[in-house]
């Protein structure tokens, strides 16, 4: 890559159900400088036509100072229940033989029909002595990326990669990994669901969605203080923002309903671990990194760590960023673990 002053930048972009996130990697002189910006989005905004997210996208794009033709690229993440990634293996064959082997082992896990999907994979390895590959599977319904893409070409931007949400917070956190052999072990909280994604070199790549979200612990505050959703919204975006204007006292009745509505989550990873260690080993500990917006909540790495009894720390890609480099993004950036993930993921 030539780097100049001018070298124009890659973007990632994570289009969630509460906001859009948006960053950016400009290489030039001195180094890498990043860029990031979020835009709430309004209530019902992810399920409207493509023109009201349109111009949502073009909103955050303007504060992050782009435009279409000042990209150099972009990729864009897809999330839900309906985004698959899975590990599998397949009989010792040639490179060019495995599209066609896979669209018909895709029929055995995929919870929908292979021939209306889009499907893509990478060779992880082959291992001749046991006669297989190892190969890494993500598919998507083809209406559910067209969706997804529908709103950027509104604004004149075609996608240059589109790639799996838990494969870019892998990617995040890998490039952020101290030791190659260690794993890597996150979370990323979504507005209605999560995504859990363990890889470790040499063993199978693991990643399942979590029916647990911000909403889970919005709605456990608002029934244990009786109040209405949109209020315990407001405390719980209050308390995790950079400058709350609220004391937040971990022995409130808002952080003890929050606490209780982690049991569950807990609950769900202890199970996931122990499925793991059906496939591979684990490291004792593992160390667990939690991202997303409601990673944000003060003490809950804490609670998550006392519940589990493992390390659990916030996942910020942007907190090794220089201070001289730091002018055009926000204070904390746990949320955008997604979003940075993508834009190292360039073409």
């Amino acid at each position: 890559m030539k780097v100049g002053l001018n070298t124009r930048p890659w973007v990632g972009l994570d289009i969630g159900e509460y906001s859009v996130k948006l960053v950016s990697l400009r290489h030039g002189v001195g180094g890498v400088r990043p860029c990031a910006a979020e835009l709430p989005l309004p209530v019902g905004a992810a399920e409207a036509g493509p023109e009201v997210l349109a111009r949502m996208l073009g909103d955050c794009f303007s504060r992050a100072g782009h435009s279409a033709r000042s990209l150099r690229g972009l990729t864009l993440g897809l999330s839900g229940a309906d985004v698959i990634v899975k590990q599998v293996s397949l009989p010792l064959m040639d490179d060019d033989e495995i599209p066609g082997a896979l669209r018909f082992e895709a029929r055995k896990h995929l919870p929908f029909d292979p021939s209306t999907c889009v499907i893509d994979f990478q060779l992880l390895g082959r291992v001749p002595s046991e006669k297989r590959l190892d190969i890494l599977v993500a598919a998507v319904p083809q209406a559910r990326l067209d969706r997804a893409i529908a709103p950027l070409r509104a604004i004149g931007i075609d996608p240059d990669i589109v790639d799996a949400a838990p494969l870019a917070l892998t990617n995040a956190i890998s490039h952020a990994a101290e030791r190659e052999n260690e794993a890597r072990v996150g979370i990323d909280f979504g507005h209605h669901g999560s995504w859990l994604t363990l890889y470790q070199r040499g063993a199978p790549y693991f990643a399942r969605r979590l029916e647990f979200g911000g909403a889970s612990v919005t709605r456990a505050i608002a029934a244990a203080l009786r109040v209405p959703l949109e209020e315990a919204e407001e405390w719980k975006l209050e308390a995790g923002s950079d400058e709350p204007s609220i004391r937040v006292d971990p022995d409130s009745a808002e952080m003890i309903a929050a606490r209780e509505a982690l049991r569950s989550l807990a609950e769900e990873l202890r199970r996931s671990f122990a499925y793991y260690r059906t496939l591979a080993a684990l490291p004792e500990p593992i160390t667990l990194w939690l991202s997303g917006n409601t990673a944000r909540l003060p003490g809950i790495a804490g609670e998550l760590s006392a519940m589990l009894e493992v390390p659990t720390f916030v996942f910020d890609p942007l907190e090794s960023v220089p201070h001289d480099a730091r002018a055009n993004l926000p204070a904390g950036g746990p949320q955008f673990a997604q979003a940075y993930g993508l834009a190292l993921r360039t073409a």
